[in-house]
């Protein structure tokens, strides 16, 4: 919530945009979290309103407006909703197509005059469609719809050497679809270059291989082994984590790596005391099964303390919260009515 209202205040302080949309969107988001979803959609769409009031925008205030519509998709996926957030994602890729409009949760986004010129559409157009590729996909996903996942992704040519989202979707529904040896055989032609995408490609190898049927010891080894390597950086404490879970249900037949799994898992997930790593950590059975109490009570208080899925924010949080989203909405009014039209704002 510091956060937050730090933002907040830089925002007017430094009269930058992009410091008030930060505070609206985390607002947002923090809203969803504890549980309030009707309040962080109402929170989006003051934040989006406010720049769809002030057109024609650059492309980079267009994204600003955009940021908390696409966030209402995220919202839908957290509610069950997935086929709607990918309707939502695909409406509005398509009228930025056509520079047409989009109906989006009883609200009207009209592309006809929202940007400024033709080369800046283009760029917002090219924004939202990585995001349909991103977002659009993983809502499919969520949603079960593998194979429209896996045809969205080539559809829009988010299948490359890299393994990035398209290409784990493939590799995934080639394993569903039955075709465990295939989906292997394809990971085998992908081009990792950071040390995350070699977690995730150890992990998908071994996934491939246990539904096979075969028994690989060294690739699994090697999962464990990149897991054990990754970097300790806070901002990869969830990533890591859901590594690690995945890595631990593909060692279930072999004691000495699941352990050497959960030395390094469970301590962390204590020591950050990360709200989303510690409700990950306690829905996983055979994470609990290895808890300690005195662990487990700590994981428990991070969730608690984070406010999680509560339904509810303490009043005076909530008021903080309220606040510092208004004053974002108030700067980023005041930085639009007072732009000068041939820089534009940042």
């Amino acid at each position: 919530m510091r956060e937050i209202s730090d933002l907040a205040r830089s925002a007017e302080h430094e009269g930058k945009l992009s410091l008030a949309a930060a505070a609206q969107n985390k607002a947002a988001l923090i809203a969803s979290d504890c549980g309030m979803p009707d309040l962080a959609r109402t929170l989006c769409w003051r934040h989006a309103e406010v720049y769809l009031c002030a057109q024609p925008l650059s492309a980079q205030e267009a994204r600003y407006a955009l940021e908390p519509v696409v966030n209402i998709a995220r919202l839908l996926i957290r509610d069950g909703d997935a086929n709607g957030a990918y309707r939502l994602l695909d409406a509005l890729v398509q009228a930025a197509r056509t520079r047409g409009r989009a109906e989006v949760d009883g609200h009207t986004i009209c592309f006809k005059d929202l940007i400024t010129t033709d080369e800046e559409h283009q760029q917002l157009h090219q924004w939202l469609w990585t995001i349909l590729l991103g977002d659009g996909t993983r809502a499919l996903v969520a949603a079960g719809a593998w194979n429209r996942a896996r045809s969205q992704a080539r559809r829009h040519r988010g299948v490359g050497h890299r393994l990035l989202d398209g290409r784990q979707v493939e590799v995934l529904g080639r394993c569903l679809a039955g075709d465990p040896d295939g989906a292997y055989a394809f990971l085998g032609e992908s081009v990792p270059t950071e040390p995350w995408e070699h977690s995730v490609a150890s992990c998908l190898a071994a996934l491939c291989r246990h539904l096979s049927g075969i028994n690989d010891e060294t690739i699994t080894a090697a999962m464990v082994r990149n897991y054990l390597n990754l970097d300790t950086t806070a901002e990869l404490d969830l990533f890591r984590t859901r590594l690690g879970l995945t890595a631990l249900d593909l060692t279930e037949t072999d004691p000495a790596l699941a352990t050497a799994v959960t030395t390094r898992l469970l301590p962390e997930a204590a020591s950050c005391r990360n709200g989303y790593v510690a409700r990950e950590v306690l829905a996983h059975p055979a994470c609990r099964e290895r808890l300690k109490p005195p662990a487990e009570r700590i994981l428990y208080a991070a969730v608690y303390s984070a406010g999680l899925d509560q339904g509810h924010i303490p009043t005076p949080l909530e008021r903080e919260l309220l606040q510092a989203a208004e004053s974002g909405a108030t700067t980023t009014e005041h930085l639009l009515v007072h732009k000068r039209p041939a820089t534009g704002s940042t």
